[in-house]
């Protein structure tokens, strides 16, 4: 097998990095192809086009991209009380969409479901498949346990990438962001493992399933993700949970060592355990970061992380490959010089246009079978999106002023705001928290996500527990993570490329997010709005130009907005008391740019 030279990947990768920024723009050729009818067999869920094996959703009607669509059903409980289910949402956004089909199948109210289906099959154009875990080849146990983890239907990408990955073909993933693309992967994998009584812990040579990311963050995700799937308890703060250690129904084996059967390497830390202590002895699933896997697979010591693999998937697949390259190539050429190749899994909301080509050549993708959705929407088109021109020494009183306009606009009555601040550099998110806390005290509870912070993956759990409701990350400690009803984004600065201004936006608008685009609330005598998921980006006037030229590349509607201002108690002309002057508003300013310098 010959394999490209260590510079050279690397190179290459840089190099189609520079010529395509925004790299899930570019041009490809897809073919549209139907959903077939629900079919009792797994394999004949996936959807392949014949030239190029790609499933994708390219057909979307030019007449239905900026229209909104208001479905509206009213149903009476049996206590006879009048409750109201209110959509409103971007009729060409597939999460909105997805989400509203679940939450209305989940409400038992299949007239208004049907309605979602149809406009869903539009967008798509593509016939909607069975959402339910059983039928797309999840054993009984698994799918229960993730109903009761709250995702009760497949969304449209897993249901596609089923298939493929049960019949242990090699894939490539790629749709928008916050479309279920972790579960996409996932579940058929862990199906596909071997479990107790067929193979028990002590039995295992090496881990059956290796998950590689670029991040520390994103990898506890995944790692506490799994193992509660394999019944695993975790105190999610909610009384009642139905995802409880005792409702577990899988393999016993299995759940009397979950604590074993998924172990992350994603540190230092990690990778001596793993090396000296028998850290991964019995673990049944790996998720590290790649240079930590390659360094746990070296002498002395050596670990076999690689070479019992049944199967290996990238997550955030380009910055796994832009940022650890070598050791990407490493790993993958361990896993792939097996007497049986494991099924590999490329996964991202961005792909290198190329990577197919390149990984094909060097033996990692057998023939893969593409799915691709939401291509002609690299943003989810139900979020809002705005920016500001502002000096750089004013960004940050700009900021607050807006968090607490923008918090005062929800209203009483709605929903908690949950918000996410980007700043450029670690130094630029430490040195802004404590002025964004001092002049936010009261209406937000402020978390730092760094990358190489004190207590990084405490801030995460605070933010996602609902401890804190305000989050300031670098854009690559944030990179793929589930952060659920987020609803602002604001960015210090522009981002340094497309690809990174959709994955800051990304963190609204998810699938099953109460908020981004869709609210879905059942209340009595009265009727609910949606609000939207808003991305606001505070730039200088020397940045304006570009940031334009990357809302053109990504295909979004960005709306130049003016800063909040604060009202003078006085006429500036004479001095005289101003009329209609807002007192507390101006005492809030001013003590806001107190407490900030």
């Amino acid at each position: 097998m010959a394999y490209t030279s260590l510079p050279s990947l690397t190179a290459w990768w840089q190099s189609a990095l520079a010529h395509n920024p925004c790299h899930r723009l570019s041009a490809r050729s897809h073919t549209t192809v139907s959903v077939p009818h629900k079919q009792p067999s797994p394999a004949a869920m996936i959807l392949s086009c014949k030239s190029s094996r790609h499933v994708c959703n390219n057909h979307l009607c030019a007449n239905h991209k900026q229209t909104r669509t208001k479905l509206r059903h009213r149903v009476c409980p049996a206590a006879g009380e009048h409750i109201a289910d209110v959509f409103d949402i971007n009729s060409a956004d597939t999460n909105q969409l997805q989400t509203a089909l679940n939450r209305a199948i989940a409400a038992e109210d299949y007239t208004l479901a049907s309605q979602v289906r149809d406009q869903l099959q539009h967008v798509l154009g593509a016939h909607i498949g069975t959402a339910d875990w059983r039928q797309l080849g999840v054993p009984e146990w698994l799918a229960d346990r993730v109903e009761r983890m709250g995702f009760k239907y497949a969304t449209e990408v897993q249901k596609r990438a089923a298939g493929a990955l049960q019949e242990g073909r090699d894939i490539m993933i790629q749709s928008q962001t916050g479309s279920g693309k972790t579960l996409a992967f996932l579940l058929p994998l862990l199906s596909a493992l071997r479990y107790p009584p067929d193979l028990y812990p002590e039995d295992l040579k090496g881990p059956q399933l290796v998950i590689m990311v670029p991040t520390r963050e994103l990898g506890v995700q995944i790692v506490m993700l799994i193992y509660k799937l394999y019944g695993g308890a975790v105190n999610s703060q909610v009384p009642g949970d139905a995802a409880n250690m005792f409702t577990y129904t899988g393999p016993r084996g299995l759940k009397a060592t979950c604590s074993h059967s998924v172990k992350g390497v994603l540190d230092q830390e990690e990778v001596l355990f793993a090396k000296n202590k028998g850290y991964l002895y019995g673990t049944h699933v790996v998720v590290g970061l790649p240079e930590c896997l390659v360094e746990a697979g070296k002498a002395p010591h050596a670990v076999p992380v690689m070479q019992h693999t049944r199967a290996v998937a990238v997550d955030e697949v380009d910055a796994c490959f832009l940022e650890q390259g070598e050791a990407m190539q490493v790993l993958l050429s361990d896993a792939c010089q097996q007497q049986r190749k494991p099924t590999i899994a490329f996964v991202g909301a961005t792909i290198q246009p190329g990577l197919s080509d390149t990984a094909s050549s060097m033996g990692w993708l057998d023939d893969p079978v593409h799915v691709s959705l939401g291509l002609d929407e690299p943003v989810p088109p139900g979020l809002q999106h705005r920016y500001m021109v502002v000096p750089a020494e004013r960004k940050l009183a700009v900021l607050c002023r807006q968090i607490r306009v923008d918090l005062k606009e929800q209203g009483d009555d709605a929903a908690p705001t949950r918000v996410m601040v980007f700043a450029p550099t670690s130094e630029a998110a430490q040195a802004c928290a404590s002025p964004i806390r001092n002049v936010l005290w009261g209406a937000h509870k402020v978390a730092v996500l760094l990358p190489k912070g004190e207590e990084p993956i405490k801030a995460l759990h605070s933010f996602r527990d609902n401890k804190s409701s305000l989050l300031i990350a670098t854009p690559q400690a944030a990179r793929g993570l589930d952060l659920p009803a987020v609803s602002h984004v604001y960015n210090l600065g522009p981002p340094e490329n497309p690809t990174e201004y959709l994955h800051r936006a990304g963190r609204a608008g998810r699938i099953g997010s109460p908020v981004g685009g869709v609210f879905v609330e059942l209340i009595v005598d009265q009727v609910s709005q949606a609000r939207q998921g808003v991305i606001t980006t505070l730039v200088t006037p020397e940045h304006e130009s570009a940031l334009l030229t990357m809302a053109e590349q990504l295909k979004i509607k960005l709306e130049k907005a003016s800063e909040p201002a604060i009202d003078p108690l006085v006429a500036p002309e004479n001095g005289d008391p101003q009329e209609g002057a807002d007192v507390d508003r101006t005492k809030q300013g001013l003590e806001d740019i107190f407490n900030m310098y």
